[in-house]
């Protein structure tokens, strides 16, 4: 037995160490990542959605936070008048991820927390709803160093993605969509949204029809409130905004997207059951399509315009360009343009 055992432990040995080093290798990175965002513009566009959430729970926490899916990731720094600010995006896809984002955060006390709530997180009909995403990375898989990496003057870009489309998540959380900016829009995915229309028309990938509101969402949903007020944090919630065109083809009687106005009217009266502020702004009729990156991704002008909505105080000197900033343009055209570069 002894003998066997011996044999086991020899066994082991080898990748036991292994691990062990790329782990430690891995930690390392990620506090370097964490001292290099202070020095260089950071780009990360992972392979591995772990490697997002690893990255991200390494900041160090702000006054101000935003969670939320994708639809919260073009929340900037600049926009706000605190300049003490994270923009969680893309950690959490349901509502229970964003609990337990918030309670993993440990935020209290004078901290705000701007929540992006997806409406289809409260159609019964939606299998999204019941995702559980969020989570450390328990094992403590060496993600973060199985990533590509490259430094590039004032950039250090992070991920496949990133160093091929100079695309990814700034030192603030915000993600910036890099080279889509600049390529011809008829090359995009949903150009002129015609993906989120097929969407629609199939009632499928996010936008599955439904009248019923899915009260344990709800009920999850109060936890979270519960919690915010227990732990005295400002939490502010809203429904994101659909481009124009896809609002006017969802209010087609022929798709049933009822469980929207539903669930808001829920929402709205448990934020002010709790003291907190829910806006719905599903619908914003000042702007129009061309102000959207698909069919459900608004620009920086939307968001800056979000913000105000919110109550929430803005920087008034922010640079509200279109889409991106002149700078950023002029990035994005040296960077391709110079192939050595890449």
């Amino acid at each position: 037995m002894k003998r066997f055992l011996k044999h086991i432990i020899k066994l082991l040995v080898v990748p036991v160490s292994l691990y062990a080093i790329f782990y430690g290798l891995n930690q390392s990175g990620i506090s370097d990542f964490i001292e290099s965002s202070k020095e260089f513009k950071i780009l990360f566009n992972p392979k591995y959605k772990q490697t997002i959430i690893d990255l991200k729970l390494n900041q160090e926490k702000k006054d101000i936070s935003i969670i939320g899916t994708s639809r919260t990731a073009g929340f900037e720094n600049d926009m706000f008048s605190n300049e003490s600010f994270y923009n969680y995006s893309m950690v959490v896809n349901s509502v229970i991820d964003i609990k337990n984002l918030i309670i993993e955060l440990k935020l209290n006390k004078g901290d705000t927390v701007v929540v992006g709530l997806d409406q289809w997180n409260f159609n019964e009909s939606s299998p999204v709803r019941l995702s559980n995403d969020f989570k450390n990375n328990k094992l403590n898989i060496p993600y973060y160093f199985m990533e590509k990496k490259k430094i590039i003057n004032s950039h250090f870009l992070i991920g496949e993605n990133s160093i091929e489309n100079f695309s990814g998540f700034r030192n603030d959380g915000s993600f910036f969509y890099g080279k889509r900016h600049i390529v011809d829009e008829q090359e995009l995915k949903d150009y002129n949204f015609i993906d989120t229309y097929s969407r629609i028309r199939d009632g499928n990938r996010r936008f599955e029809y439904g009248s019923k509101v899915d009260l344990k969402q709800i009920k999850v949903l109060q936890e979270l409130l519960v919690y915010a007020q227990n732990n005295e944090i400002t939490l502010i919630g809203f429904f994101p905004p659909f481009a124009p065109s896809v609002n006017s083809m969802m209010n087609n009687p022929k798709y049933n997207y009822s469980y929207i106005d539903n669930s808001s009217k829920l929402i709205t009266t448990l934020f002010d059951n709790y003291g907190f502020t829910f806006k719905d702004l599903t619908k914003i009729d000042l702007y129009d399509d061309s102000f959207y990156l698909d069919g459900f991704h608004c620009n920086r002008n939307v968001y800056y315009y979000i913000i105000q909505t919110l109550g929430v105080s803005v920087n008034s000197d922010f640079e509200n360009e279109f889409k991106i900033s002149n700078q950023e343009k002029i990035t994005l055209n040296n960077y391709f343009s110079d192939k050595t570069l890449k």
